[in-house]
């Protein structure tokens, strides 16, 4: 074992827009025992990462722990690594947005602790063929990949483990092979366990390079056994050093100093275990010729992620037509930067993309990017034509100083609306289905007369046909032709629909049109996916009938109502919805309710206040929108029409 070096730590992410109760659980379970016991034992050196947001967190709510952080990098006991400020997926992002990440964590990291890091941290180790060239211009010599895949690539002998190093236009990074503890290790283990396995397991290395998820702590002690992570982590640094004669713990950027005559590879994708695991068939993908960049293909595994992806898109389009302001360039590319947390695209290890907050955060700097576009008194309401989700169809996008309600052709169905007054996209539902889309509002359905029951018309799938003659700025209609099928017989009907955009207000109106030559009684139903601004239990549902005021929340009063109105308020009508129809409708309301309970979750909130029995280990109750479901029951003679009309006031 002589002369064995070992670089050790942390990477320590979170999603932007957690509660402050989730960071408070990380930092008092795994930020703060880590550091603060590292800290006893001066000889000790370590790597670590913190994101732009966990630092901004930790700067606000424990400074303490800054001034720790401040004067173990001033002796020389931590290295801090830079990477992406708000820690993105780097394949999905521009070249500019990945230089403007690097460049915002280094200079918080400047500023701060006086140093500019020489090396940089790949959230999920999300590499693509560019990172070189970026990297080495933002200054960062150095990143870390997984060992095992490396190993797999034929780029690393696992006797050796020595870094690699790899190009792009001559400029040169070097790559650390990273055996980590979530991806190396069957079960969570402690730093000195993990060390002594892999000597076992690869006797010959001189340097072992091992990293934690700063996730994975709570799982690390609960597998210890002992009291606290404080007194898990002083047991593991007393290890390094009663064995310090013959393991002796560097830092990466000392490391990279002695290197000489490295290996050169060339590697288009990689990504975490963890990351690739989230992919359909990854494995039997991976076997052919055939490599997806995974972190670009995750982003279509949910309707969720490649709405945020395209609406980042498009605002970055936007972006790129500002000429001259440069404040407000910056301005608009700041907001952009915030909604890129790598954590809005996938559920990650605590919930990322399936936390409502976490989806509101991200829209919330996107609007903010867009309204940051937009100079006042030249700006004009209107409907503009676009592809914006890359289906080979346009969308109409209704863009306006106080909304934006995109609209696609399949359904004729609003895929997000955009309130600037709260900043926020009340189509940003989560139902948690892979296989479909259900964050559509004004969605087209037909029942049997007098129920909510088995679709029969389909429409929510079908294209429809947009009238050119009738557009203007503030309308577009659609109109399409099916059939409803009664008994043994199809019948032919024609829908006409129109949109009307007014401050603060979407209307639709609605024209049914039935083309056979019998009568035909059925119950025409607008969907709506609604995810408030407020949370389910500052929420109030309520309707009007007649003048009468009925609350829904009360129980037994969710099922059916009777209505000419409903109304999603919040307390104090911070954020208020309003629903009227000019006829008299069928309401129904359901709640989309989503258990987060994923491993990490579980051992984080372990101990922490929450309802059940005691001793059980409970996840988190997320709600993550409602589905309303207004329905008119019509009947409707032999070449006969009707028409009725709804507005949404937001």
């Amino acid at each position: 074992m002589q002369g064995i070096k070992v670089i050790f730590g942390t990477y320590n992410t979170m999603p932007d827009g957690a509660s402050d109760t989730l960071f408070e659980l990380s930092y008092q379970r795994s930020w703060r025992p880590f550091l603060s016991s590292l800290y006893k034992f001066p000889s000790i050196c370590s790597v670590l990462y913190y994101s732009g947001i966990v630092l901004q967190w930790i700067e606000e709510n424990h400074p303490e722990f800054i001034l720790l952080l401040e004067e173990m990098s001033g002796r020389r006991q931590i290295e801090l690594l830079g990477g992406g400020y708000y820690s993105p997926l780097f394949p999905i992002l521009q070249l500019s947005d990945k230089v403007g990440q690097i460049e915002l964590l280094t200079t918080y990291l400047r500023k701060t602790f006086g140093k500019r890091p020489s090396g940089g941290w790949l959230y999920e180790y999300s590499w693509d063929a560019g990172v070189p060239l970026v990297f080495k211009n933002s200054g960062l010599s150095y990143s870390f990949l997984p060992a095992g895949t490396l190993a797999a690539a034929g780029i690393v002998d696992l006797r050796r483990c020595e870094p690699v190093v790899t190009e792009e236009q001559r400029k040169l990074l070097c790559v650390f092979p990273v055996f980590d503890m979530d991806e190396a290790f069957e079960s969570p283990m402690s730093f000195e366990s993990a060390l002594e396995n892999l000597m076992a397991r690869h006797p010959g290395c001189r340097l072992y390079t091992i990293m934690a998820n700063g996730h994975s702590v709570p799982g690390m002690w609960e597998a210890s056994g002992l009291e606290s992570p404080d007194v898990m982590f002083e047991k593991t640094f007393a290890w390094f050093q009663k064995n310090c004669l013959d393991i002796e713990t560097v830092s990466a950027q000392n490391y990279t100093k002695s290197l000489k005559n490295s290996k050169l590879f060339y590697l288009s994708s990689c990504s975490s275990r963890r990351l690739g695991s989230c992919l359909d068939e990854t494995e039997e993908r991976g076997k052919g010729l055939c490599f997806p960049s995974i972190a670009r293909q995750l982003i279509l595994q949910q309707p969720a992620s490649k709405r945020l992806y395209d609406k980042m898109y498009h605002v970055h389009s936007l972006m790129s037509l500002l000429r001259g302001d440069k404040a407000r360039k910056k301005s608009a590319q700041e907001d952009l930067w915030k909604a890129q947390n790598g954590e809005a695209f996938w559920e990650g290890c605590i919930g990322g993309l399936r936390r409502p907050e976490v989806r509101k955060r991200a829209y919330r700097a996107l609007i903010d990017a867009e309204k940051a576009t937009r100079l006042q008194g030249s700006f004009n309401p209107g409907l503009i034509v676009d592809d914006i989700d890359c289906d080979g169809e346009k969308e109409f996008l209704y863009q306006a100083g106080d909304l934006n309600c995109y609209i696609h052709s399949r359904g004729a169905s609003v895929f997000e609306l955009d309130c600037f007054k709260n900043k926020h996209n009340y189509c940003s539902v989560f139902p948690g289905s892979k296989n479909g889309d259900s964050s559509k509002s004004f969605v087209d359905m037909v029942f049997e007369y007098g129920r909510f029951g088995r679709e029969l018309a389909g429409l929510e799938k079908q294209y429809y046909g947009s009238s050119d003659r009738d557009r203007s700025p503030q309308k577009i209609q659609f109109f399409r032709d099916f059939s409803l099928p009664m008994g043994e017989s199809l019948h032919p009907l024609g829908l006409r629909k129109s949109f009307l955009f007014q401050k603060h207000c979407v209307s639709v109106d609605i024209t049914l049109h039935n083309r056979s030559e019998v009568p035909v009684s059925l119950r025409y139903a607008q969907e709506l996916n609604f995810l408030p601004l407020a949370g389910l239990v500052e929420l109030e549902f309520s309707c009007e009938k007649e003048r009468e005021r009925l609350i829904l929340n009360e129980p037994g009063k969710l099922g059916h109502f009777e209505a000419e109105a409903l109304f999603i308020q919040s307390a104090q009508a911070r954020d208020k919805v309003e629903l009227r129809s000019d006829r008299s409708f069928t309401g129904l309301v359901e709640h989309f309710m989503d258990r987060l309970d994923s491993p990490h979750i579980l051992r984080l909130r372990q101990g922490a206040p929450q309802e059940g029995p005691p001793g059980q280990m409970q996840g988190e109750e997320l709600y993550q929108g409602s589905r309303i479901l207004l329905g008119w029951d019509i009947e409707l003679g032999p070449d006969s029409t009707t028409s009725l009309s709804l507005s949404l006031h937001i």
